[in-house]
């Protein structure tokens, strides 16, 4: 298979899974079933065609396209890699009860080299060899931390879920993007020399994550309680920091976007429609999301029609998630999404494809009851540690618009985590 037949064949698997949509809004399950039995060969296929075109870009030197696609595959596949040896030791009972013993004993990464009471959480932290993952933090968090935090992703506003999201483990690295806009086929006589009219080209984004950190005081009552309380109660003070760290770094992107839009007062609806169309290209704009505060949403809530009916639309799969011109519309506080001075923004586009949240796969907690304050208080403090960094991708996938603020004053500073859509 070509490079471009591989493309087509991406866009049809697109394609596919919009029907699937479609199929479930009418509640037709017979027919979405055999649909994503369809999608499932795609992947397949598409999978296969992957690792045959990085194969190949192992000995293209002059082919940018294929060097991009195996530097990414093969970059995937050693994160990958990584990752599953490291977490079939974080899921383990034993892991859990080591990382437990750890903290309410105090110990530190550096102390924890060849006490075999801890010698699973070491061997976590050198699994991806190299200088290890947290000698300059704690030790890496049970799985079971993991899956309370997803459940805090769930419940807070978490922006990440629009974006494209990569689990890395190096520090720093880069990976090829391809840039530019297809053209069509030239024309061509019969018995020629057909040339190399449109090449893709690829742009090296780089990335560096940084280190976001905190601490927590804790009672030695605490420590001494179960595995699950304390993951429990550690869980619940990391997870909505984690969250609004990320929702923190992706805002960025969304306020440093290059196209804006002013949305008249009186047409909102019509200029916005009409930007959705003309300041988007259909790729994107198909897959727009439109993103604004409280007070966004109850100004989208009464645009109506020329018969008075709403232009939010609920999806029949979904009551609780509403539409505006096939697109979803998502809002969430005020104080996470602030007005700007007499001006409301709605943030609309292709998240995924204007930007990428590289976080460092491996949240690092450590304890000790002699530093920071824990000494003078008679306590323990706790301190967890993520990396991570929002990279910008396609500008052009995306654009802000404001209209005028309902009391034309600006929004709460303060950040929140709740999320309504």
């Amino acid at each position: 298979m070509t490079y471009q037949e591989y493309l087509e064949l991406k866009a049809k698997r697109a394609e596919k899974v919009k029907e699937g949509q479609a199929l479930l809004d009418k509640k037709d399950f017979a027919a979405h079933k055999a649909l994503m039995a369809d999608v499932e060969k795609m992947n397949q296929e598409i999978d296969a065609t992957e690792k045959q075109l990085a194969e190949e870009g192992r000995f293209a030197d002059e082919d940018e396209k294929l060097k991009g696609m195996h530097h990414n595959y093969q970059a995937q596949q050693e994160e990958k890699a990584k990752g599953a040896a490291v977490d079939s030791i974080r899921s383990t009972n034993e892991y859990a009860q080591a990382f437990a013993k750890a903290l309410c004993k105090g110990v530190k990464v550096s102390q924890a080299w060849g006490n075999e009471d801890y010698a699973i959480l070491t061997k976590a932290l050198t699994e991806t060899g190299g200088t290890p993952e947290g000698s300059d933090g704690g030790f890496l968090v049970p799985e079971e931390f993991d899956r309370i935090i997803h459940e805090y992703e769930k419940d807070l506003v978490d922006l990440s879920q629009f974006f494209t999201v990569e689990n890395v483990r190096s520090l720093s690295g880069w990976r090829a993007f391809e840039q530019g806009k297809r053209k069509p086929l030239p024309k061509v006589s019969e018995m020629v020399t057909i040339g190399k009219d449109d090449q893709p080209k690829f742009e090296k984004i780089t990335y560096t994550v940084s280190k976001y950190a905190d601490r927590l005081p804790v009672s030695a009552e605490l420590l001494e309680d179960n595995v699950f309380n304390l993951l429990r109660y550690l869980g619940g003070w990391f997870g909505p920091k984690y969250v609004l760290t990320k929702n923190m770094l992706l805002l960025k992107l969304l306020n440093d976007l290059e196209k804006t839009v002013s949305l008249t007062a009186g047409s909102e609806a019509k200029d916005l429609r009409k930007a959705l169309i003309r300041d988007l290209n259909t790729a994107h704009s198909g897959s727009a999301v439109l993103l604004t505060n409280q007070n966004g949403y109850a100004e989208m809530d009464g645009w109506e029609d020329k018969n008075g009916r709403s232009l939010l639309v609920p999806n029949p799969a979904d009551p609780n998630v509403y539409r505006l011109s096939g697109r979803r519309v998502v809002y969430a506080d005020n104080d996470l999404i602030p007005d700007e001075t007499g001006k409301t923004p709605i943030y609309a586009g292709n998240f995924k494809a204007l930007g990428t949240l590289f976080v460092r796969k491996g949240i690092e907690v450590a304890a000790t009851d002699v530093g920071g304050d824990a000494w003078a208080t008679d306590s323990w403090e706790m301190r967890g540690i993520c990396r991570m960094t929002a990279v910008a991708i396609d500008k052009n996938a995306a654009f802000k618009a404001t209209m005028p603020s309902p009391d034309g004053e600006s929004g709460a500073s303060t950040l929140s985590t709740r999320t309504k859509v």
